[in-house]
């Protein structure tokens, strides 16, 4: 792709740029007249070299904001696990106004959440909650990095799916709590309050309640 793609484009549309991963581009354009070139040309472009343009996911997008307000039936695109679209934001001065930003997709969500599934930790009873932080916080951390790098609170279902599965594994290991959902996560929220750092996004994204 680096010949077929990168230098294409380096070469008729220098003033466009463009983000390529394996064969997912995202390109940026001055405008629909534009787009609507490169994308025709680009087709022409990947016939030539024995390739095929994806005919789902090739799409033009508006990136619809505060200073793009029209309307277009694509507005948001997805792309290294992001989803770009139009959201909330806050100026410097905390006023909300619309930007066109990425934040963790609904794809890569779902798979983390099945990730933690996988775990199993209601399973690891003999381990202290010590162990399961060194086991997990690694994994926990890359996904905050990689992930919360953008729009980080979208990641609050995936660590509070994290947690309930935490409170699990509590009611499993002591007997006492072993009926008591709600306490459980109390008894979580306790740990979260005299240990902030144990896990890593309860530091950034919040804690469980501690009753």
């Amino acid at each position: 792709m680096h010949y077929t793609f990168d230098i294409w484009m380096t070469r008729e549309y220098p003033n466009c740029p463009f983000a390529r991963y394996a064969d997912d581009a995202v390109i940026h354009c001055g405008s629909e007249k534009q787009a609507q070139e490169i994308m025709t040309k680009l087709a022409k472009r990947l016939e030539s070299c024995m390739l095929m343009m994806h005919p789902d996911k090739s799409k033009i997008v508006y990136c619809r904001d505060r200073n793009r307000t029209q309307d277009y039936p694509n507005i948001q695109f997805t792309f290294l696990g992001f989803t770009f679209r139009p959201r909330s934001a806050r100026d410097k001065y905390g006023k909300v106004f619309t930007s066109f930003i990425p934040a963790v997709s609904r794809d890569a969500q779902v798979r983390m959440r099945q990730r933690i599934r996988e775990w199993n930790l209601q399973l690891r009873t003999p381990t202290t909650i010590e162990e399961i932080s060194r086991l997990y916080n690694p994994v926990l951390r890359g996904w905050l990095n990689y992930y919360g790098a953008f729009y980080k609170t979208e990641m609050r279902r995936v660590f509070e799916h994290f947690d309930r599965k935490v409170a699990l594994w509590v009611r499993r290991k002591y007997k006492k709590l072993s009926r008591f959902k709600r306490k459980s996560i109390y008894w979580l929220g306790k740990i979260a309050q005299r240990e902030p750092w144990l896990f890593t996004h309860w530091q950034v994204i919040g804690k469980p309640a501690a009753g």
